[in-house]
């Protein structure tokens, strides 16, 4: 048992393409959705099992996709590149990534200018959030940000174990919150609530959006792909490698820690927002949770927030800026040739001037909240059941006899796709 044990521990070490995504999700989802949909869920907690089911199904989905890449030596989307007609996975990848990836990037500037504004009292977020998106992008192209990573982690790990904190500071209700990871349900919104984003969007799409935030979406996930694929080498890896249990402990550690400061998140949006009737809501999405912090200290509400919420929003831009061009290539490469012999760092710059030169206008719309649940309901949640059923297509039409799946493990997978294509006809269907 020592020895199992510390196996499973040596494996740690290939714990990284999972963190670099848990931040990015912590900075987006966590913080922003998961506080204003536990401040508004009735009844309380009632939101929370999502958390669970995007945890089993999503993990499932990136553990399928990136062994089929990992055993075979060619990413997944090099694959559905070769579906007919034209590789058409691929090029409604390309399409909906150039289209809507603008939407959560003017998010992103939104939060981060609206944080300089209310904090610092001067200046327009529109001027702040594209002024820093620009540096930031700059940076990202002569930059390897090795210390900036590791600022964002540090501040990511203070806003989530302080909401931990917080949340067991005010003393929730433990069991209705282990109630509410198992209890699938479709809450309603409390009566106090009178914003008009909450009240006239169905609340199954909010659900949706937590689903799809919850450790990234199809986009992400085809990043996280290439990242191990670069750890490996870019070649073909054996079944019983080393290399797939590290996959299973990347993904496995990374979504439960997402999933925990989810959780805690949600149940502080539950205990400290909505019993005192606030809701993040229109450009401005971070100032009311600034209470749940200014339950642990005022120092640590007034000051330390601020602080970690622009590193954190700025750190999730800023890794955004690797792993968008990354999953752009990955969908574009095996399309085109010429595309394939652009370097890297060229074509990194390329789409970051693009994503600018498009994502900035759409902050005037001034509806942050949309446009994040419009591309997280697209990529976050019909991407991901694309690419569960892309990923087991691959692993048991693509592969050698004796790298496919049992028919225990075809059944389970079988059944995570059914549920997930359940979970969509059910947000298409109840308004």
């Amino acid at each position: 048992m020592q020895k199992t044990a510390r196996q499973y521990l040596s494996y740690l070490k290939y714990f990284g393409p999972g963190a670099v995504i848990a931040c990015m999700s912590v900075g987006a989802g966590d913080i922003v959705l998961a506080p204003r949909i536990g401040a508004w869920a009735v009844p309380l907690y009632s939101a929370l099992w999502i958390i669970t089911f995007a945890l089993i199904t999503k993990g499932l989905t990136a553990y399928l996709a990136t062994r089929y890449s990992l055993l075979s030596g060619e990413h997944i989307m090099s694959l559905f590149a070769r579906v007919r007609p034209c590789g058409w996975i691929n090029i409604i990848s390309l399409i909906i990534g150039f289209a809507l990836l603008p939407f959560m990037i003017a998010t992103f500037l939104t939060i981060l200018g609206n944080v300089i504004t209310l904090f610092t009292g001067t200046g327009d977020f529109i001027i702040w959030g594209a002024g820093l998106g620009l540096a930031i992008a700059l940076l990202g192209l002569i930059s390897s940000y090795r210390i900036i990573e590791k600022i964002q982690l540090v501040f990511v790990v203070f806003l989530s174990i302080g909401a931990v904190i917080a949340v067991a500071v005010v003393h929730p209700d433990w069991i209705a919150i282990l109630k509410g990871l198992f209890t699938p349900q479709i809450p309603t919104v409390a009566p106090w609530v009178t914003a008009e984003d909450i009240i006239a969007v169905p609340v199954m799409l909010q659900l949706a959006a937590i689903y799809g935030t919850m450790h990234g979406a199809y986009a992400d996930f085809t990043a996280y792909i290439s990242w191990w694929r670069l750890r490996v080498h870019e070649k073909k890896v054996a079944l019983k490698s080393e290399i797939l249990a590290g996959v299973k402990i990347d993904l496995l550690v990374s979504f439960i820690v997402v999933a925990i400061f989810m959780i805690a998140f949600l149940a502080a949006g539950v205990v400290i927002l909505g019993q005192n009737h606030l809701v993040p809501n229109g450009v401005d999405l971070i100032s009311q949770q600034q209470s749940i912090y200014e339950v642990i200290s005022p120092f640590v509400g007034y000051y330390l927030y601020p602080i970690a919420m622009v590193v954190v929003i700025g750190g999730s831009i800023y890794a955004g800026m690797d792993a968008t061009p990354r999953m752009i290539k990955a969908w574009l490469d095996p399309l085109s040739a010429r595309a394939q012999k652009v370097s890297f760092k060229r074509f990194q710059a390329y789409i970051l001037i693009y994503l600018l030169f498009v994502s900035v206008p759409l902050m005037f719309i001034q509806k942050p909240i949309i446009l994040m649940t419009i591309y997280l309901l697209l990529t976050g949640v019909f991407g991901m059941w694309l690419l569960g059923w892309g990923a087991l297509w691959a692993n048991q039409r693509h592969l050698p006899k004796e790298q496919r799946l049992g028919k225990t493990k075809v059944a389970l997978f079988l059944v995570n796709n059914i549920v997930v294509t359940v979970f969509i006809v059910l947000i298409l269907v109840i308004r």
